[in-house]
């Protein structure tokens, strides 16, 4: 297939990556299995597989409160975490030093309701934050580390929001 200026067909490269040929996910719940973070779900999670999306269910375990927080200073954990009023993330995060393969990707449910994601470099174990004093509240949060919100489902979460203006 010719490819070269003036041709209508498509190579791989002009398509895009979401087009070029992706690895089979059908053991997607046995690599999963030592990556999600342990405690964060109340029993197994279930993981479907279904095409190309790979879809997690299960029961978060409750955060700890406020005070369980600032008492111990344990306002972050592999899977929280938990500002000064109380307010809550729970969240999973892939920084690329971890798998070459993956993006610096961060995730949250928060104690609002809503969807976040960031693509912040937080480093491996969320080092970027151990270095740093309990967050005021979300709002500080999402500013201060560049999340946005998203519906939870879509690939919204896909696009860049750090470095600012990467967009």
């Amino acid at each position: 297939m010719e490819t070269g200026r003036g041709h209508r067909g498509h190579s791989r490269w002009e398509r895009g990556w979401q087009h070029a040929d992706l690895p089979p996910a059908d053991d997607a719940a046995s690599w999963l299995a030592g990556r999600l973070p342990d405690g964060w779900f109340e029993g197994a999670a279930e993981v479907t597989v279904d095409r190309d999306e790979i879809v997690i269910v299960g029961t978060l375990a409750p955060p700890p409160t406020a005070a369980e927080a600032s008492d111990d200073a344990s306002w972050l954990s592999e899977r929280i975490i938990v500002t000064r009023k109380g307010e809550w993330l729970a969240y999973a995060n892939s920084c690329q030093k971890q798998d070459g393969r993956i993006p610096d990707i961060f995730l949250a449910r928060g104690s609002d309701g809503h969807w976040y994601y960031s693509t912040y470099h937080f480093c491996v174990g969320m080092v970027v934050l151990r270095m740093e004093d309990q967050p005021e509240d979300l709002a500080a949060f999402t500013k201060t580390y560049f999340l946005r919100t998203f519906d939870g489902q879509s690939d919204d979460c896909l696009q860049k929001t750090w470095p600012p203006g990467s967009r």
